[in-house]
C-alpha cells in the first residue's frame, strides 16, 4: 500500500461553497501516509455552474473535471469511474459526494484495514448525519451549535445489522417490499474495471441509484470476484442531511422501487443464492476500532437495539468528543454558506428556497435575529404581510435598517 495512489472525487451539482468545505476537510487528513490527488467532479444541468466551482477554486491547484449530467444522481456517480478508468496512474479510487464530509482521521481509519486484508472494495455501513433538530429521533443523538444535531454511529465491535436485520434482509425485488441502500461505497481499486460492469449506479432512479451497486456488491460476494468487505464508518464519512437542495431532500423516490426491480433477470444470481431467505449478514464485516484507544464500551442491546448506560460519559469520551469538535465547526461554517445562500436567492428573487430554509431555521427553534429578518423581508418580497407581523419583534434591531419594514414595527 506505501507504493500506491490514490484519486480522491468530489462530486458536485450545485453550491461551490460547501464543495469548498467539503475539500477542506479532505486536505486536513492526519496521521495517514496516502498518497492522493482530488478531482471535482462538476456533473450538473446549471450550465453556469461549471464557472461557479471554478471561480470559488481558482487559487487552488486542482482539476476540475465537467461530466454530462440527466439531473440524477446515478449519471454523476457512473462518470467517476469513467474518470478513474482514463486515470490509470491511480490505484485506487475514493469518490465523495460533495457536499458531504470526511472526519480528520478517516484516511487513517481506512490504511488499518488496507494493511492488513488488502481489499479491493470497501463499502460502508452507514456513516454519521448531521440533520436538523426536528429530523433527531434519537435520544442518544447529540446536538451540536445552531439547532444541528449529530447522529453518530454506535462504536460497538458487533455487526450492527444484527440488531436492525429486518430492515436490511428484505428482497428488493419483491414488489410488496420497501428498501434502502444499506453501504456505501468508499473505496476500490482497478480490479473493479476489469469486472466490465457498464453501470454501476442506476441513472432513472432519483434518490436508491445506489443501490444497483449494492446488488452489483452481493453479485461480487456470491461469484467470489474480488476480496470486499463492509467496514463500519467508524469516524470515517459525515453525511450532510442539512441541505435543503439534496437530491435525498428535494426529490422522491416512488419511482426508485420500480426501476431497481426492473433490474431482477440481471441478478437471478442473487435471487436463487438467497432463495427465500434472504440474509445479507452472511456479506464480510470487518469491524474498524476507532482512532483513540481510550473508548466507550458501557452498551446493553434492548429490543434488538444499543443502548448507551452513560450518556455524559459517553460525550466525554475522547473519540466522542473529537466528532462533536469537529461536527461544531463545520455545522458553523455551513450556517454562515446557508445565510449566504439566502442574500444570493434574495438578490435573484428566487423567494421560494428563501422561504423553505428560513422557516426550517425558524421549525428548529433558531433564535438569530438575521434569519427573522430575512424572513421579514421574504414577506415584504412576496406581498405576504402576515409574515413581517409575525416575525418583526423577533427581527429587531436589525429591521430599523431597512426602511419599507419601519411600518411594521411598533
Amino acid at each position: 500500500m506505501n507504493n500506491s495512489t490514490f484519486l480522491v472525487t468530489l462530486l458536485t451539482s450545485s453550491n461551490s461553497k460547501l464543495l469548498k468545505l467539503s475539500y477542506n476537510t479532505i486536505i486536513k487528513q492526519i496521521n495517514h501516509n496516502f498518497n492522493y490527488t482530488i478531482i471535482l467532479v462538476v456533473n450538473s444541468l446549471d450550465k453556469n455552474y461549471y464557472q461557479e466551482v471554478y471561480n470559488e477554486f481558482k487559487n487552488i491547484n486542482v482539476e476540475i473535471i465537467e461530466t454530462e449530467s440527466n439531473g440524477k444522481p446515478g449519471k454523476g456517480h457512473n462518470s467517476l469511474f469513467e474518470i478513474f478508468r482514463k486515470k490509470k496512474q491511480y490505484d485506487y479510487l475514493i469518490p465523495i459526494d460533495g457536499d458531504d464530509f470526511l472526519y480528520p482521521y478517516a484516511f487513517y481509519q481506512l490504511s488499518k484495514i488496507l494493511q492488513s486484508k488488502n481489499p479491493d472494495i470497501l463499502v460502508l455501513q452507514g456513516n454519521d448525519i448531521l440533520s436538523w433538530y426536528n429530523d433527531s429521533t434519537n435520544s442518544t443523538d447529540i446536538y451540536l451549535n445552531n439547532c444541528f444535531y449529530l447522529i453518530k454511529q454506535d462504536e460497538y465491535p458487533d455487526n450492527k445489522w444484527i440488531f436492525n436485520k429486518n430492515s436490511i434482509n428484505i428482497n428488493p425485488f419483491d414488489k410488496n417490499n420497501k428498501f434502502i441502500t444499506p453501504i456505501r461505497l468508499i473505496l476500490c481499486n482497478r480490479k473493479i474495471l476489469n469486472l466490465n460492469i457498464t453501470h454501476f449506479y442506476c441513472e432513472k432512479c432519483n434518490v436508491l441509484d445506489d443501490y444497483l451497486f449494492y446488488l452489483h456488491f452481493i453479485h461480487i460476494y456470491i461469484k467470489k470476484l474480488l476480496n470486499i468487505f463492509i467496514i463500519n464508518s467508524n469516524h470515517i464519512y459525515l453525511y450532510n442531511d442539512l441541505s435543503i437542495l439534496s437530491v435525498h431532500n428535494t426529490l422522491n423516490l416512488d419511482n426508485d422501487y420500480e426501476y431497481i426491480q426492473l433490474y431482477q433477470l440481471n441478478f437471478n444470481d442473487i435471487v436463487n443464492y438467497f432463495g427465500n431467505n434472504w440474509d445479507v449478514l452472511e456479506l464480510p464485516f470487518y469491524y474498524i476500532e476507532p482512532p483513540y484507544k481510550k473508548k466507550y464500551n458501557n452498551y446493553r442491546i434492548v429490543d434488538e437495539s444499543i443502548q448507551i448506560l452513560d450518556y455524559n460519559k459517553y460525550l466525554e469520551n475522547i473519540n466522542t468528543s473529537y466528532c462533536i469538535d469537529f461536527c461544531n465547526t463545520i455545522t458553523y461554517k455551513l450556517y454562515n454558506i446557508f445565510k449566504s445562500n439566502i442574500d444570493i436567492w434574495l438578490s435573484k428573487n428566487n423567494l421560494n428556497k428563501v422561504f423553505e430554509l428560513t422557516h426550517k431555521f425558524i421549525e428548529n427553534n433558531c433564535s438569530d435575529r438575521e434569519i427573522y429578518l430575512y424572513i421579514c423581508i421574504y414577506g415584504f418580497l412576496s406581498k405576504n404581510e402576515d409574515l413581517i407581523y409575525k416575525y418583526i419583534s423577533n427581527a429587531l434591531p436589525l429591521a430599523y435598517n431597512y426602511n419599507y419594514l419601519l411600518k411594521f414595527i411598533k
